[in-house]
C-alpha cells in the first residue's frame, strides 16, 4: 500500500481540529488541587487521588415514570454534522455519529459493561474460526423507503463505503480480505489475519447501512437508513430535526422527534442544561465535565486516551526530526501544569498513552518529567548541528496561553521556541496536510477503550497515512502483533511494548486523556451507549 494522506486521516482532521478547538476554547481558572503523584503530573500510572472520570454510565437515576407520549429530545451537540453520509462524516459522538446512528442504526453496538460487541441491527454475530465471522440479519427489517435490509444491501453499502474511502477504510483494508452475501440474511467476512476486535468496524461507520436509494445523480445524497428516525429538517448552523419511524424494527420510538443544535462553547452547552433548555449535552472539557458531575447530572462517559497531545513532524527538514529533540520536548513538559492553566487542574494529564482511568492502563512508564535529562539531550543534539530551535504552530488570536506555557517549559531546557500562528484554521490545515511545514501542533487522536487497534494503526503504522510522516518498522510490527493478539491479556502485553517504542521514538507527545461525557436531565431515560461516545436514541424517552 502506498503511503498517502488517506481519506481516513482527512476525516481524522476533523477530530484533530476539534481537539485543537478544545484547547483554544479552554480558559484558565485558578486551581487549588495539589498534584499527588510526586512526578509533576507527568508520571503516567502512579498512585493518585481517585479520579472523577471513568468509562460507563455515571449517576443513579430514580425509577422512570411513564414515558411522555411523543415529545422532542433536545440535544446540545459539540459540532454540526455537515453531512449525514457515513462516507463523508467521521463517526464519533462529537462529529455527528449519534445523529447518523439515529438514521441508519448500527449492525453491532459496544456494551460498556461487558466490553463486548453485540448484535443490534443484526440478530447474531458469530465466528466460525479466528478469521471468519458470520453476521445474520434480523428478519423483516426495512429501510425507511420500504426496501428490505438484507445481505445484498449490507454488501452494497459497505462496498460503497470502502470505495468512497470513508474514515475507517484504511483499517478495513488491513483487516478484511473479502465479504459476501452467503444467504438472504447472512453476510460472511473473511479477515486477512485473526483480530478479535473486528466488531468495532461493524459498530461504527461501515456498520451504518445506507439504502441504495440514498444515492442520486452526481453528488446528490439523501440519508435513508433502517434506524429509528428519518430526516425532517436540516438548517445549517441552526438545527437538525429527525422524526420517528412507526415501522422501526425495534418498535415505534417513544420520542416523536430529535432536535440537534450546536453550541461551540463548552460552558454554553452546560448552561443549556442548567437552564432546562436542553435534555442532553455533549461535554468534553474536563473542568466543565466536573461541573456537570458536581451538579449531579447523570450520563455516559468514555475515557478518550491520547485525547490531548502534540503532533510532532518527523520529516527530515523539520526541527523535530531528531529523536533526541522529541524526547527532550516530552521530558521537559509537565502536563499537570498545562491542565492547571487551562482546566483548573482537572482532567487526566499524563504523557502515557493510556491514563489510569483506562482499562488499558499500562505498567510501562512513559518518559519521565526530567528537565536535567532533557537539557542533556538538547545539548547533544546541538553539538551534532541541531539549531536548537523548534516551532509551535497555533492559530492567531487563540490559544496563546498554551503556546506560552509550552515555550516556557521548553526554553527551560535550552530550546529556542518560536511561536507561529496561522491566520485561520484553513491555513493551519494547509501547513499540516499540504506543505508539511510545521514542527509541532496541538492535536487529538481520541482512542476509545473499545477501539484501540484502529487508532494505533492510523496513528503509528507507516501505512496509516498520518500527516506527520511517522514511520518505524518496529512499531509497524508491533501494531500488527497487537491486531493478532488473541485476548486482552495478550493485547495488553503488546501495548506494553508499544508504549516502550513510543518512548523510544516519540511519534507524538501525550498531554493526557479526555473525558467525553454525554449527560442528560434526570427525567431522560433509555439512552443506550455504544463506542466513540456515540449513543443510540431509539429507546430514549422523557418521563412524566
Amino acid at each position: 500500500m502506498k503511503k498517502t494522506h488517506s481519506a481516513s486521516w482527512a476525516m481524522k482532521l476533523t477530530a484533530g481540529l476539534l481537539g485543537l478547538g478544545l484547547v483554544l476554547s479552554g480558559c484558565a481558572r485558578t486551581g487549588d488541587d495539589e498534584n499527588t503523584d510526586g512526578t509533576g503530573g507527568n508520571g503516567g500510572n502512579t498512585e493518585t487521588t481517585e479520579s472523577r472520570f471513568r468509562n460507563g454510565i455515571i449517576g443513579e437515576q430514580d425509577a422512570p415514570g411513564e414515558p411522555t407520549e411523543g415529545g422532542t429530545l433536545n440535544f446540545a451537540a459539540y459540532s454540526e454534522a455537515r453531512s449525514l453520509d457515513p462516507v463523508k462524516t467521521i463517526n464519533t459522538g462529537s462529529t455527528g455519529g449519534t445523529e447518523m446512528s439515529a438514521i441508519y442504526d448500527v449492525l453491532l453496538r459496544h456494551n460498556s459493561e461487558t466490553l463486548e460487541y453485540e448484535p443490534w441491527l443484526a440478530e447474531s454475530f458469530d465466528t466460525e474460526d479466528d478469521q471468519t465471522y458470520v453476521l445474520t440479519l434480523r428478519e423483516g427489517v426495512t429501510f425507511s423507503d420500504g426496501t428490505p435490509l438484507n445481505a445484498d444491501a449490507v454488501v452494497w453499502s459497505i462496498n460503497r463505503y470502502v470505495e468512497g474511502r470513508g474514515g475507517q477504510t484504511a483499517v478495513w483494508l488491513l483487516a478484511v480480505e473479502k465479504f459476501e452475501a452467503t444467504g438472504d440474511l447472512e453476510v460472511t467476512f473473511t479477515l486477512t489475519r485473526p483480530w478479535d476486535g473486528f466488531g468495532y468496524l461493524l459498530a461504527t461507520a461501515p456498520g451504518m447501512i445506507v439504502a441504495e436509494s440514498s444515492v442520486g445523480e452526481g453528488e446528490d445524497f439523501t440519508p435513508i437508513g433502517a434506524g429509528p428516525f428519518t430526516l425532517e429538517k436540516y438548517a445549517p448552523q441552526e438545527e437538525l430535526i429527525l422524526a420517528r419511524r412507526d415501522d422501526y424494527w425495534n418498535g415505534t420510538p417513544p420520542l416523536e422527534k430529535l432536535r440537534f443544535f450546536t453550541i461551540t462553547s463548552e460552558s454554553g452547552r452546560f448552561e443549556t442544561m442548567t437552564s432546562g433548555q436542553t435534555d442532553v449535552a455533549y461535554i468534553r472539557e474536563p473542568d466543565v465535565v466536573v461541573d456537570a458531575l458536581d451538579a449531579g447530572y447523570p450520563g455516559f462517559m468514555e475515557v478518550s486516551s491520547l485525547g490531548r497531545l502534540l503532533l510532532v513532524n518527523h520529516r527530515e527538514e523539520a526541527n523535530t526530526s531528531d529523536v533526541r529533540i522529541r524526547q527532550a520536548m516530552a521530558m521537559a513538559l509537565d502536563p499537570q501544569l498545562v491542565a492547571d492553566q487551562e482546566f483548573d487542574g482537572e482532567g487526566m494529564p499524563t504523557t502515557a498513552m493510556f491514563p489510569e482511568e483506562s482499562e488499558w492502563t499500562l505498567d510501562t512508564e512513559p518518559l519521565p518529567y526530567d528537565q536535567e535529562e532533557a537539557r542533556k539531550l538538547v545539548e547533544e543534539a546541538k553539538a551534532d548541528g541541531h539549531p536548537g530551535t523548534v516551532r509551535f504552530l497555533g492559530v492567531a488570536n487563540a490559544g496563546e496561553e498554551l503556546g506560552l506555557s509550552l515555550k516556557a517549559q521548553w526554553e527551560a531546557v535550552g530550546l529556542d521556541v518560536e511561536i507561529q500562528n496561522a491566520q485561520s484554521v484553513s491555513d493551519l490545515v494547509q501547513s499540516i496536510y499540504v506543505t508539511g511545514d510545521f514542527d509541532t501542533v496541538v492535536w487529538s487522536f481520541g482512542v476509545p477503550d473499545g477501539g484501540v487497534l484502529p487508532e494505533m494503526y492510523e496513528s503509528f503504522h507507516s501505512q496509516g497515512g498520518g500527516p506527520n510522516a511517522y514511520a518505524d518498522e518496529e512499531m509497524d510490527a508491533l501494531v500488527i502483533e497487537l491486531m493478532e493478539a488473541g485476548d486482552r491479556d495478550a493485547q495488553k502485553e503488546v501495548l506494553e511494548k508499544i508504549q516502550q517504542r513510543y518512548n523510544d521514538t516519540v511519534p507524538s507527545i501525550s498531554l493526557g486523556a479526555t473525558p467525553e461525557y454525554v449527560t442528560w436531565q434526570d427525567n431522560v431515560h433509555g439512552i443506550v451507549p455504544s463506542v466513540d461516545s456515540v449513543v443510540l436514541l431509539g429507546e430514549a424517552f422523557k418521563a412524566e
